[in-house]
């Protein structure tokens, strides 16, 4: 661990355990001027891989399994070619998904000899058992807010940088623009300044937040920003909502790298996740694979949370398609996304724009 811009060090202990005690210690007035306000970002790493635990917890869940993915194994009806080739799971000898060969995770070359052949319920178990320490530490810095009497003046948010799937459309990894990819929690408090109890169904983003941050602290913005103001949501999560959410992926092209959508294999993350646009607008989800003659994706989140059906070439479903396509189009240019002028043509539909 490098602090403060020092060399690296070895810090004895568990990781969630560690960042647990020093934000407690930071709330608590360590290492800051007490007559100020503060910002603290908790960042626990133990649910990114490897995976640990804590010791003790490794013997939680005794004997759980979980249900198998019902596309982990391909083809997958309806999806772009890609996704016919996503084959992080093969069945083992008693017929439960386990981790193959041909694994293909976020942290590429993650998948070690002795990571092959593990079951998709003894990775859950694994995984879920490094949640438990997170739960715990996030019940200490929270109780640490109450007993020094932060907690009511103290904007609380939990969320995370993408969601992680597993087993589900083949996959162990994020990237892909499933919301068993991507989707991340997202919950806010503020005792006494919002709601409590209250749940929003509306899709938002992680770029609606800064906007968010700014308006509740009473701040004017710097600068422009892309995202959106949710405190209408957080104080009435039934106030009409009219954005839309995007998210475009363009694996490790950032800036003007990002201008003109590159050809094959220039538009591919090393995971063999091509570019794209996600977009979802209420109950439904839009998907432009940035790979020509790609099929677009259209699913209804509410009867269809898996992501199995695709309705982009139902009839019935034409004009939604063609209001999402129109949509995702118009975001990519409120917000000075160059690429929209070099979008690759879709499936059987060469007059997209």
């Amino acid at each position: 661990l490098s602090i403060d811009g020092g060399e690296p060090q070895v810090v004895p202990g568990y990781s969630t355990d560690n960042y647990t005690r020093w934000a407690v210690d930071y709330i608590n007035g360590k290492h800051r001027d007490t007559s100020k306000p503060w910002y603290l970002w908790l960042c626990y790493g133990g649910v990114h891989a490897p995976y640990l635990p804590a010791e003790r917890h490794l013997q939680d869940y005794p004997g759980v399994t979980v249900d198998t993915p019902a596309d982990i194994y391909p083809p997958r009806l309806g999806k772009p070619s890609y996704m016919q080739k996503i084959a992080a799971w093969v069945k083992g000898p008693n017929g439960e998904p386990v981790l193959s060969d041909k694994a293909i995770g976020s942290e590429i070359g993650d998948v070690l000899a002795r990571d092959r052949g593990r079951s998709l319920s003894v990775w859950s178990r694994q995984y879920h058992q490094a949640v438990r320490a997170l739960d715990e530490g996030i019940g200490n810095v929270l109780a640490a807010l109450e007993d020094s009497g932060q907690l009511e003046n103290t904007l609380v948010v939990l969320t995370a940088d993408q969601g992680y799937a597993w087993g589900q459309h083949g996959f162990r990894a994020k990237l892909a623009p499933y919301d068993a990819n991507i989707r991340s929690p997202l919950i806010i408090s503020m005792p006494g300044t919002l709601p409590e109890g209250k749940v929003c169904r509306r899709p938002v983003s992680g770029a609606d937040l800064p906007p968010t941050f700014f308006r509740l602290a009473g701040f004017e913005l710097p600068w422009t920003m892309h995202g959106h103001d949710l405190t209408p949501l957080v104080k009435n999560p039934d106030t009409p909502w009219p954005h839309t959410t995007i998210m475009p992926f363009t694996a490790d092209k950032f800036g003007a790298d990002c201008d003109t959508v590159p050809a094959p294999p220039g538009n591919r993350h090393k995971a063999g996740i091509p570019w794209y646009v996600m977009l979802v607008e209420g109950k439904h989800k839009y998907i432009r694979t940035l790979d020509a003659n790609e099929p677009e994706e259209l699913y209804d989140l509410l009867a269809d949370h898996e992501e199995l059906t695709n309705l982009a070439s139902d009839p019935m479903h034409a004009g939604t398609l063609k209001s999402l396509r129109a949509a995702a189009v118009a975001e990519l240019k409120r917000t000075g996304a160059r690429m929209v002028d070099s979008l690759p043509p879709v499936a059987n539909l060469a007059a997209a724009p």
